[in-house]
C-alpha cells in the first residue's frame, strides 16, 4: 500500500476534525466515503469499533480513534513546529481535558437533543438545557481570547467546532433563537468561513471496492 487510507462520512463530526486536521497539516490520503447505513465489508473487517474515521497506514497498522488519528497527522506533518503551534506541551492536559469534555458529556446530549426520536424516553428539552450549557461555558471562554486557550488554535479548537457547528444545525432546524453567545458564533465563524471548508465539505462518490481512487484534498 503506497498511500494512507481514511474511511470518512462527510458530515460525521468526528470525520470532519480529522479531515480538517490533515488540511492542516498538509497529509494527502486516500479517502473512502461509506454509507453508514451499508457499510461496506471491506471496511467491516477492518474495523473494530465499525464507525468512522478510521486510518489505514501505509504499513497496514490501523487507528481508530479520531483524536489519535488527529496526533498521528501532526506527527506526520512536514510543516515546520506544527506540534509546538497546534498542540503546546504546556496546554496539552487542558487541551485533553475540553475534548473529553465534548466527546462524553456534551456529545452525550447533542445526540438526545438532535435525535431525541432515536433514544426512548429522551427528553429533548432537557438535553438542549444540558447542552446548552456547555455552550454557555465555552462562550465566556472563548471572550477571553480568539480560541480556547489563546488567539491561535490548538487540536482542541479543531476537535470540538464540528459538534458546536452539529448543536447549530439541530437548533435552526427547530426554528429555535439565541443559541449561540456572540464570542462562540465568532469562533465558530473562522472555521465554516475559511477557505479551506469548502474542500473539507466536499462531496465524494461512495467507495466501493470497484471505484476509482479518490484523495482527500481532492485538488
Amino acid at each position: 500500500m503506497t498511500t494512507d487510507i481514511l474511511y470518512s462520512f462527510r458530515r460525521c463530526p468526528y470525520a470532519i476534525r480529522v479531515r480538517w486536521a490533515l488540511l492542516i497539516c498538509e497529509i494527502k490520503v486516500e479517502i473512502r466515503e461509506i454509507d453508514l447505513k451499508n457499510k461496506p465489508l471491506d471496511f467491516l473487517n477492518k474495523s473494530k469499533t465499525k464507525t468512522v474515521p478510521i486510518l489505514i497506514k501505509k504499513n497496514s497498522e490501523v487507528i481508530e480513534e479520531s483524536l489519535e488519528i488527529i496526533l498521528w497527522a501532526l506527527s506526520e506533518s512536514k510543516k515546520e513546529q506544527i506540534k509546538l503551534i497546534y498542540f503546546p506541551e504546556n496546554k496539552k492536559e487542558d487541551i485533553f481535558q475540553i475534548i473529553n469534555e465534548n466527546d462524553n458529556e456534551f456529545k452525550y446530549h447533542l445526540d438526545r437533543f438532535k435525535y431525541a426520536n432515536r433514544y426512548q424516553n429522551s427528553n429533548e428539552e432537557f438535553h438542549f438545557t444540558k447542552a446548552n450549557k456547555f455552550i454557555k461555558r465555552w462562550n465566556n471562554l472563548l471572550s477571553e481570547n480568539n480560541y480556547f486557550f489563546g488567539n491561535n488554535p490548538t487540536i482542541a479548537d479543531w476537535s470540538i467546532w464540528p459538534f458546536v457547528r452539529q448543536f447549530k444545525i439541530a437548533c435552526e432546524s427547530q426554528k429555535r433563537t439565541n443559541y449561540l453567545g456572540g464570542s462562540i458564533k465568532n469562533w465558530l465563524d473562522t472555521f465554516e468561513n475559511n477557505t479551506k471548508f469548502r474542500s473539507l465539505m466536499y462531496k465524494y462518490e461512495l467507495w466501493t471496492p470497484t471505484s476509482r481512487k479518490d484523495y482527500f484534498p481532492s485538488n
